[in-house]
């Protein structure tokens, strides 16, 4: 009975009180008999959001029609813009490398000099010197960027000090890929011909495969058709940089197996995962968590060493050529100011225009100075680093709109195959005319033609 009149008294009471959620539309309106359903927005003490016209459904088509059109739009934009600026990236790239090699010998278009003679030339040293400058600031300048971000986030947000642990990680796997970036750039490339240079720049993610099949464990869905694919990637790479060597004939291409092997070891973080049943995976791959933490502080000081390192293996190639290093710096102004290039006359050959054998031709003696397009080097460098940006923040826009699986890595694995075929088709209209390019290239300039 305590119980019965406990809960009597609790619903009086609640049948008394004072609900906000009730309207007060009862006897104390004089009288009123009217329901809830009867009372006025003006007549409660709520406020109801305004009434929305309802969207016909004509307007909803073409609504999501709109909707579903811009996605399109987007996913097409995008992965236009990343093969488009990656094909001119690797492009430049491959046509900076190509000015480095030294007494290198390329025809010269004979428009301007006289149609019944062929002529040759090679590249003066401040003419090389300006290539290495615009290699070397392709290199520093998102570096230089890399520290300003750092720099900022440190100043104006947080970061934590790395243990000696990270720092010795991170300090060897950035040191490495810089000296394998160096050895890229100024021995091997410049060795190989531009076709032969763009397929080798698909043979830099051995380090990642290997982590990335040692990565794998028995949660993985089609981990048998995943190591499989792996087990191929890591093949075919190693051969790739393997082949060259063997082929060429030059004991300096030895050097490819060691770039790209150094160069690869900077993208181990995306490649190892605290899952792996394997215990030095799993390590890195908890390291790895720990250096969101300190990636900041340590990057203030990698940035900068990494800058001071790249300089240090150029002129370290110098002097290994039997170059003075010192030239790097004395002719800097040479290079990016008013010089001259001579040009040299051969006997003519058999074939017309075609020249096949640069190396062995036989100079008549006669030769004449023409004036260097000398901001060359340097628009080439712009125009590299511009479209290694847009590949760069058109790769981060489609990531972070989830379309990342068409409009970004399907790109970037057409970008050797556009870019070889390109090269190719190139090569072979200069080989065939020297003067296909007169007027668009500076005639003394263009890429290390592969032979025939």
């Amino acid at each position: 009975m305590a119980t019965s009149g406990g809960k009597s008294r609790r619903e009086e009471a609640s049948d008394n009180s004072d609900d906000e959620l009730t309207p007060l539309a009862n006897e104390i309106y004089g009288g009123s008999q009217r329901t809830v359903q009867e009372t006025k927005g003006w007549d409660v003490f709520r406020e109801f959001p305004p009434k929305q016209d309802s969207i016909s459904m004509e307007t909803q088509k073409w609504l999501e029609f709109t909707v579903r059109m811009l996605k399109v739009l987007a996913y097409f934009v995008t992965f236009i813009v990343v093969l488009a600026s990656g094909v001119i990236a690797k492009g430049t790239v491959l046509f900076m490398t190509s000015q480095l090699k030294k007494d290198r010998r390329i025809a010269y278009c004979n428009r301007n000099l006289g149609r019944d003679k062929q002529f040759i030339v090679s590249l003066p040293d401040e003419e090389r010197v300006a290539w290495m400058w615009a290699v070397f600031a392709a290199f520093a300048i998102p570096e230089i960027g890399t520290l300003i971000r750092s720099v900022r986030i440190c100043f104006f947000k947080s970061s934590k000090r790395p243990t000696p642990v990270q720092f010795i990680v991170v300090f060897l796997a950035e040191s490495l890929q810089t000296i394998g970036l160096a050895i890229m750039f100024f021995i091997v490339l410049p060795e190989l011909d531009v076709v032969k240079g763009a397929m080798l720049t698909n043979c830099l993610c051995v380090i990642p495969a290997i982590l990335g099949l040692l990565s794998r464990n028995s949660r993985d869905s089609k981990r048998f058709v995943k190591v499989i694919v792996d087990m191929a990637a890591i093949v075919a790479q190693v051969t790739g940089f393997i082949v060259w060597p063997l082929s060429e004939n030059k004991p300096v291409l030895w050097l490819i197996p060691i770039s790209s092997l150094c160069i690869s070891l900077g993208w181990w973080e995306n490649y190892v995962t605290r899952q792996s049943p394997i215990g030095l995976i799993k390590s890195l791959g908890r390291l790895k968590e720990e250096l969101n933490a300190s990636r900041y502080y340590t990057y203030r000081f990698m940035s900068i060493w990494k800058i001071l390192l790249f300089l240090m293996c150029i002129l370290f190639c110098l002097w290994m050529d039997g170059d003075e290093p010192a030239m790097f710096f004395q002719l800097f102004n040479a290079g990016f100011g008013p010089h001259n290039i001579v040009v040299e006359e051969i006997q003519i050959q058999l074939g017309g225009t075609v020249i096949p054998d640069l190396v062995n031709a036989t100079l008549t003696g006669d030769s004449v100075e023409v004036a260097a397009v000398y901001k060359s080097a340097f628009y080439v460098m712009l125009i590299q680093m511009f479209a290694a940006y847009f590949c760069y923040i058109f790769g981060k826009f489609a990531c972070k709109i989830l379309i990342q699986g068409f409009s970004y890595a399907f790109p970037i694995n057409l970008v050797i195959p556009l870019v070889v075929n390109l090269l190719i088709a190139a090569c072979g209209l200069r080989n065939g005319d020297n003067c296909f390019f007169h007027g668009t290239v500076p005639d003394y300039l263009f890429f290390e033609s592969p032979p025939g």
